[in-house]
């Protein structure tokens, strides 16, 4: 075991008769469990060295829904009433997630699709390039979870086409490449850096407590310290345990907090605020205006977002209302 102010990680399965893990003390979990799908014998899949994959892999038990069931009740004993978690499942027993789920009482936030770069080439059916990412929280009206919408963009940030830098990251559809790192030790299976610094990101807050109950290559546990959170789990690979643990020991914590891009915020004055009809006819006579001088819509709906400080889609909204008025009016 290690047991520090910020490190809680034990060498044992997460189905723990000792409960080592208080209840309701997390704030957030990130769970990438066994698929079941016989992860031990992928490296004859992929062109890698297995002397740096690490032994001693455990796979699922052969009663996946039932070991599911246990698991993910272990997740929502130690959540905090107003706690997260995420689930990252493949396709094949997806079902015993989403079941498991409902029968202990989780509420689904959302379901993304994690896209990476590449699967295993197959000739009788289509190859499969994605997991599934559940986002969870305890059920009731009043439960609010962590989530920071403006942790890695600022809602006015623009990409090179003018789409929403923001509004693209939120899609539930995550562009994550997987890491190649050939001559590194690794257990079978690792996710990259970047999906976890994004979950972490979006979903707790610096001081906060992360769990992972199937630690693997420790990502969750280096990318936790490294962004100034706590840390709790299991991993019962020993040989992973035994690896990785000196090393998460030796990290600074909150040491990538400065690495992150800094996010300026700028939101309208008015947003949110309620529109008197006077200005709804002003936003109206102006784009009318506007539009006899040959402008494209996407600029006027720009320059009135400026000139009357509201968001891009309530302006849209005005317009549209005042449109279908004037239609009527005709």
């Amino acid at each position: 075991m290690k047991n520090t102010t910020n490190i809680k990680i034990f060498n044992g399965d997460c189905i723990d008769s000792e409960k080592r893990i208080p209840d309701c003390s997390v704030d957030l979990g990130i769970y990438d469990p066994p698929f079941g799908l016989g992860e031990s014998e992928f490296d004859k899949h992929y062109k890698r060295d297995t002397a740096n994959v690490i032994d001693g892999y455990t796979e699922a038990p052969e009663d996946y829904d039932s070991w599911t069931e246990k698991w993910m009740t272990e997740a929502k004993r130690v959540m905090k009433p107003n706690g997260s978690m995420y689930v990252i499942m493949g396709h094949t027993n997806l079902r015993s997630v989403l079941n498991a789920a409902n029968k202990i009482g989780l509420h689904e936030i959302n379901h993304m699709v994690w896209k990476y770069n590449f699967g295993v080439y197959t000739k009788k059916k289509y190859v499969t390039s994605h997991y599934h990412i559940l986002y969870y929280s305890n059920i009731g009206s009043t439960v609010k979870v962590t989530f920071n919408p403006n942790c890695r963009f600022g809602s006015q940030e623009k990409d090179d086409n003018g789409g929403s830098l923001l509004y693209k990251d939120l899609e539930d559809v995550f562009v994550i490449n997987k890491e190649f790192a050939p001559s590194e030790k690794k257990n079978q299976n690792k996710l990259p850096n970047e999906l976890i610094k994004k979950l972490i990101l979006y979903s707790s807050n610096e001081g906060d407590m992360v769990c992972d109950f199937f630690m693997g290559n420790f990502t969750t546990a280096y990318c936790s310290i490294m962004l100034g959170r706590n840390v709790c789990g299991y991993e019962i690979n020993k040989n992973s345990f035994d690896y990785h643990i000196d090393k998460i020991d030796a990290l600074e914590f909150g040491s990538g907090l400065k690495d992150l891009r800094l996010v300026n915020n700028i939101v309208p004055l008015n947003q949110g605020k309620p529109i008197s009809e006077n200005e709804e006819n002003e936003i109206y006579e102006y784009y009318c205006n506007e539009l006899k001088k040959k402008k494209k819509k996407k600029v006027i709906s720009e320059e009135l977002q400026q000139k009357f400080q509201r968001g891009k889609f309530s302006i849209k909204n005005i317009l549209d209302k005042m449109i279908e008025k004037n239609k009527m009016n005709e």
